[in-house]
């Protein structure tokens, strides 16, 4: 980058040990207001996306809709930005600022940095994109690995930093190290990061091939590991509802993981939830959730 790193006075893992519940946003306000930073007013021209930024993939649709609330409301919260080399970067707000270049402004409130560490602005954009807007499995590994290697991060570091488990920051990182074409696929939906993480067994000398034919036949987790061990896939005794599904979706996101039902009653008065994990500290993972 070639200017000289600084650390700000507080690490944002510290901030958030403190405020775990506030969005992150508050919390960088909050602690530009500790520093003293008054908002000013920017250029939108000048300003520079920044270089650690983990989303490579912005939602145009739900810009424009930030782009025409901006134009009625103005903007709500000011932007975060470095001084660097007579221009600015973003260390949060990039949405902000895409939204208000469509809603055509010229200049955005901000608060100025003269001096931040690459390791703060990784931090912040980081868990500012986790908590605000969801990043893609692929986009997260890829921060989580970019925060070890040019950071010195431990994977307690960041399980810290983020809110995460140590374990779900180490399975986060191993879709890395599936083929690019499979790690695409996830990237676009195609793929989901629990059957990603099924094709990561070292029985699959092929990964690329199986994750093709997972997507051409819509397969699930559960179906998926049916494939990969040569079984017959597997079939639901009763198709879920709308609402059932719903659930299920509701129980993977909470778990992180493959959660199946199975019920041979139409109205689901009796029936089996399965949680599935891949290692023990995949387990050790779900039984941290579980105890919060």
């Amino acid at each position: 980058m070639g200017r000289k790193s600084l650390a700000l006075g507080r690490s944002l893992s510290d901030i958030l040990q403190d405020k775990k519940s506030k969005d992150i946003n508050e919390l960088i306000i909050s602690e530009n207001k500790k520093q003293g930073l008054s908002v000013l007013k920017v250029d939108l021209d000048l300003i520079d996306p920044n270089p650690f930024q983990p989303r490579t993939v912005f939602n145009e649709e739900s810009i424009i809709e930030l782009a025409e609330t901006i134009k009625e409301h103005g903007l709500i919260q000011p932007v975060t930005l470095i001084k660097f080399e007579n221009r600015f970067q973003i260390v949060s707000g990039e949405r902000r600022v895409r939204a208000s270049k469509i809603a055509g402004f010229t200049q955005i409130d901000a608060y100025v940095h003269e001096l931040l560490s690459d390791k703060n602005m990784g931090e912040w954009a980081l868990i500012e994109n986790i908590q605000r807007v969801d990043l893609n499995p692929i986009e997260i590994a890829q921060s989580y690995q970019l925060l070890i290697e040019s950071h010195g991060y431990t994977h307690e570091d960041l399980a810290k930093s983020v809110g995460k488990s140590r374990s779900a920051i180490t399975n986060a990182i191993r879709l890395l190290k599936l083929p690019e074409t499979v790690q695409t696929w996830v990237q676009e939906g195609k793929l989901s990061s629990g059957a990603a993480r099924a094709l990561l067994s070292p029985d699959i000398s092929d990964p690329e091939k199986l994750a093709k034919e997972i997507i051409e036949k819509g397969l699930n987790v559960r179906e998926t590991e049916a494939l990969r061990k040569g079984k017959s896939i597997p079939k639901e005794a009763t198709p879920l509802s709308a609402d059932m599904l719903q659930f299920v979706k509701q129980l993977t996101d909470f778990f992180g993981t493959k959660v199946s039902i199975k019920s041979k009653d139409k109205d689901y008065s009796k029936g089996t939830i399965t949680i599935d994990y891949y290692s023990i500290e995949d387990l050790n993972r779900i039984q941290e959730i579980m105890d919060r």
